[in-house]
This record gives structure tokens, C-alpha cells and sequence, in this order.
């Protein structure tokens, strides 16, 4: 069974509006509306709640600082590219409290936590013959998917991208590895530095997408 710690991300959200909402036991909520933060398309919009307090005006629509807490991996609309968990945008998330939403800009990030998960078939396994099963290779795990997502930009820009200008190409960068179009040109020096003896150093980058983003490689 696949056990997942707190994954919490300090970042900005832009409302478009607020309406006013109940939760299950019938307290009083704003439902916001707010824009994808992650798609490349402002017109995809994704929702939060927080509890509202009595007598209060909706919070008007403005750039809002939040506390963003990860919950569970989405479903996949298509089959035959199911969501690994490799990137947050494959989560859902929500804003866990009233104290998470419209936090000053100079409040502290939130510590870095890792998912951990322990499939139950490498404990079959180790049952099965006797032999303790073999813990995670996190380093490798990360190498394998950076050198797939390299593949797939790689092979994008060879194609759909020939003779393009670089903000299309990176523009296009950005939507396959569903990062900000701000990150695309570092991503890009990262992704060509994969496998050779000297990286050059790059900061990580964490993106994340919510409900009505449209797939990274549609």
C-alpha cells in the first residue's frame, strides 16, 4: 500500500471570483474560482474553498498568495498515458485552511517534503523468496525520468518544431513538461546537460495542475 507525507507549495493564484458555498455539515464557504495557475491557457480555470466568516464581503478578485496542500493523484483521461506522479500538477490540491489563503508574500515556503511510496509487490516478493526486497534507487528513479521527458522534448522540437522561433520552442517545452513558461529556457539548459560528465548546476523546479487543465500533450 502506497503511502504518500504532506506535500505543501507557497504560490500565487489569480481569483476571478467568489460565490458563496456549504460544506458538508452546512458551514459557510467561498467557492473561488481561480485561474489555472499551471495551464498556458488563462481561460482554464480551476476551484478552492475556504470557510467564510460571518458578515464578511467576498474576497475580490486579485493576485493572492496561498498555501497550496497536495492531496490525491488524479486519473488519467487517457488510458494509454496514465499519471505516474512524477509532476505535481498530476495531484489534486486544495488550501487545507482559512490561514493558507492570502498569506503575505514574504511568508516562508513551506519545508520541502518527498513522497515516498512502498508498492505492496515489492513486499510479495521479498515474502516469496525469502530475500528482503530492495529499497527505492531514488537518484535512478529521477535520472530515468528526466532522460524520458528529454526524449520526449527532444523529439518534439525535431518534429512539430522545425524552423520555429525559440518562444514557440520553448513555449512547446513548457507545455510537454507542464512547467511555467518562465522556467522553459532553464529546463531546456538542464534536459541537454543530462548525461554528460559535467551538468551544469540548476535549480529544481516544482510545477503543479488542477482540474480543468487540459492534458500537457494535447
Amino acid at each position: 500500500m502506497a503511502t504518500q507525507n504532506l506535500v505543501q507549495r507557497k504560490m500565487q493564484i489569480t481569483l476571478n471570483s467568489a460565490a458563496p458555498a456549504a460544506d458538508r455539515q452546512g458551514n459557510p464557504q467561498w467557492e473561488l474560482r481561480c485561474a489555472d495557475p499551471f495551464s498556458m491557457k488563462p481561460e482554464y480555470e480551476t476551484k478552492f474553498w475556504i470557510p467564510a466568516n460571518e458578515g464578511e464581503q467576498p474576497p475580490p478578485p486579485a493576485v493572492y498568495w496561498c498555501i497550496l496542500t497536495q492531496g490525491q493523484m488524479k486519473t488519467s483521461r487517457d488510458p494509454a498515458r496514465p499519471y505516474d506522479g512524477s509532476f505535481p500538477w498530476m495531484f489534486r490540491h486544495k488550501i487545507a485552511q482559512r490561514a493558507d489563503f492570502n498569506i503575505s508574500a514574504d511568508a516562508p515556503e513551506p519545508p520541502p517534503v518527498q513522497n515516498i511510496v512502498q508498492p505492496t509487490t515489492m513486499a510479495s516478493v521479498g515474502a516469496t523468496n525469502g530475500s528482503a526486497p530492495s529499497p527505492l534507487d531514488v537518484k535512478q528513479n529521477s535520472i530515468e525520468r528526466q532522460t524520458v521527458l528529454k526524449g520526449a522534448v527532444d523529439a518534439t522540437v525535431a518534429t512539430d518544431l522545425v524552423d520555429q522561433t525559440p518562444e514557440v520552442i520553448l513555449g512547446r517545452i513548457a507545455s510537454i513538461a507542464g512547467v511555467p513558461p518562465e522556467y522553459a529556457g532553464d529546463l531546456w539548459t538542464i534536459l541537454q546537460n543530462i548525461g554528460s560528465e559535467a551538468p551544469a548546476p540548476a535549480e529544481n523546479v516544482e510545477v503543479e495542475e488542477f482540474d480543468d487543465e487540459p492534458l500537457p500533450w494535447g
